[in-house]
C-alpha cells in the first residue's frame, strides 16, 4: 500500500528519529540516567538502577485506594455531556462539537419537521446557539445555557495546560483541592457545589432553587440517568465522565476529523515504541529497558499535565532534570511515581512542529477515555 506523500514522510522522519535515538540509547545501556529519590533529575548509573528506573511507569491500569477514585472502567466523555449539561451548563454554558456546528449550520434554516436526528438532540439538550433571527423564525425560547456565566473557556486548551484530570475531580467531586497535590502552602481552590439538607437532597432557598456554597462537592449530588437507571450518589463514574468530557471540548470543538487526526499524529510517530493501542508494546519495546510508558495506565495520566507531556515529548528521554516551571504543574506523588525518568525515546523537537507535538499530547490522552 502507498502512503500519501505527507503521511509517508512523517512516517520515515517518526521512525528514523526513533531509530537514530535508539542506536544512542542502547550504546549507553550500562550508564544510563535514572530518577533520584525525588524522582526530579538524572544521575549516571549501572545495571542494577537502571531496572529500577522501569518502576517510575505503573504497570497495572486498574486504580489503588486513593482520593482520586479512579475508574475501573474507561471514563466517556460522551456519557459526560448529559451530565454536564444537567448540573455544569447552568454556569459554564454548553459546547458543540466542530461537527455538531457543520450539521447545525446546514439544518438551522429547515423547518423543524425537516431537521435530522442530531439537530432534534441539540434542541433537546438545549445545545442550541441563541442566534436572535433563528429564534424568532422558529419560535424558539433563549437558551439560557448557552453562554457560560462562571469558570473557564472549555473550548480553549489554556485552562487545563498546567492542570491534570485528577485535579479536576477532585475540585468537581470534593469541591476543593490544592493547587498542587500534597502542599499544603500552595492555593486552595474552591468550586461551588450543592447544600443538602438532612436527608442528603439539594436544599432549596426561599425561591424554590438548589442553593450552592463554595467548597461542597458534587459526589453526592451529581446523578446520571443510564437507560431506565439513576445511579446513586457517590458513584465516581460521572464525575469522571464529566471531567472528560470537559476536558476534551478543545479537541472536538478545532475540526471534525480532529480526534482521529491527533492519533494519527500518534501512529504516525510513537507506535514503533508503544504500541497501535498505546499499551506501551510496540515491536521495538522489546529491546528497551525501562520499558515504553503505557498511555493506556488511566491513573498515571490523569496525574499528569499537558505541560509535562509536551515537555517530555518535545526533551525526549535523555533529560538530566525537569525544569522547575514543568516541576511546579505536577504534584509530589505524580513526581515520585509517574515521571519516566531516562528511556531511549528521542527529542522530538526539531522533528515535529510546536503543534504536532501538542497534537500527540492530546493522541496519548485520548486513548485513556472515550469520546467522539
Amino acid at each position: 500500500m502507498t502512503l500519501p506523500k505527507e503521511t509517508s514522510m512523517k512516517t520515515r522522519t517518526g521512525t528514523w528519529a526513533v531509530l537514530g535515538a535508539l542506536s544512542l540509547g542502547l550504546a549507553a545501556m550500562a550508564a544510563v540516567g535514572c530518577g533520584d529519590a525525588n524522582g526530579l533529575s538524572t544521575k549516571t548509573a549501572g545495571g542494577k538502577e537502571l531496572v529500577q528506573a522501569a518502576a517510575y511507569a505503573p504497570k497495572s491500569i486498574e486504580p489503588d485506594s486513593n482520593d482520586a477514585d479512579y475508574p475501573l472502567g474507561k471514563p466517556s466523555a460522551l456519557a459526560g455531556r448529559s451530565v454536564y449539561t444537567a448540573n455544569c451548563a447552568v454556569c459554564h454554558g454548553t459546547y458543540l462539537t466542530a461537527a455538531e456546528k457543520v450539521s447545525w449550520d446546514k439544518q438551522k434554516d429547515l423547518p423543524q419537521a425537516a431537521w435530522n436526528e442530531d439537530t432534534k438532540r441539540l434542541v433537546d439538550e438545549h445545545r442550541y446557539p441563541n442566534d436572535a433571527a433563528w429564534l424568532s423564525s422558529h419560535n424558539m425560547p433563549e437558551n439560557k445555557l448557552w453562554s457560560a456565566v462562571n469558570g473557564p473557556d472549555f473550548a480553549s486548551r489554556d485552562w487545563r495546560f498546567q492542570r491534570t484530570p485528577g485535579q479536576l475531580f477532585r475540585l468537581i467531586a470534593y469541591g476543593q483541592v490544592r493547587s498542587k497535590l500534597g502542599d499544603p502552602s500552595s492555593p486552595l481552590l474552591q468550586h461551588p457545589g450543592p447544600v443538602l439538607d438532612s436527608a442528603g437532597n439539594p436544599a432549596l432557598g426561599a425561591d424554590g432553587k438548589p442553593v450552592y456554597a463554595m467548597g461542597n462537592g458534587w459526589l453526592s449530588s451529581i446523578r446520571e440517568d443510564r437507560g431506565n437507571q439513576m445511579v446513586a450518589p457517590g458513584d465516581t463514574a460521572p464525575v469522571w465522565n464529566t471531567v472528560y468530557y470537559v476536558w476534551s471540548r478543545s479537541i472536538a470543538g478545532v475540526s471534525p476529523g480532529r480526534f482521529a487526526d491527533v492519533w494519527n499524529m500518534y501512529g504516525q510517530n510513537c507506535n514503533v515504541c508503544h504500541g497501535t493501542i498505546a499499551k506501551g508494546d510496540g515491536f521495538l519495546a522489546n529491546t528497551l529497558n525501562p520499558m515504553p510508558f503505557n498511555f493506556q495506565n488511566r491513573k498515571a495520566l490523569a496525574e499528569q499535565t499537558d505541560e509535562f507531556l509536551f515537555w517530555r515529548i518535545s526533551e525526549g528521554g535523555q533529560f538530566t532534570r525537569i525544569p522547575q516551571t514543568v516541576r511546579d504543574t505536577m504534584t509530589p506523588q505524580a513526581l515520585n511515581l509517574y515521571v519516566h525518568q531516562w528511556s531511549a525515546m528521542p527529542a522530538w523537537k526539531g522533528v515535529l512542529s510546536d503543534n504536532d507535538r501538542w497534537m500527540a499530547v492530546d493522541g496519548v490522552r485520548s486513548v485513556t477515555y472515550e469520546h467522539e
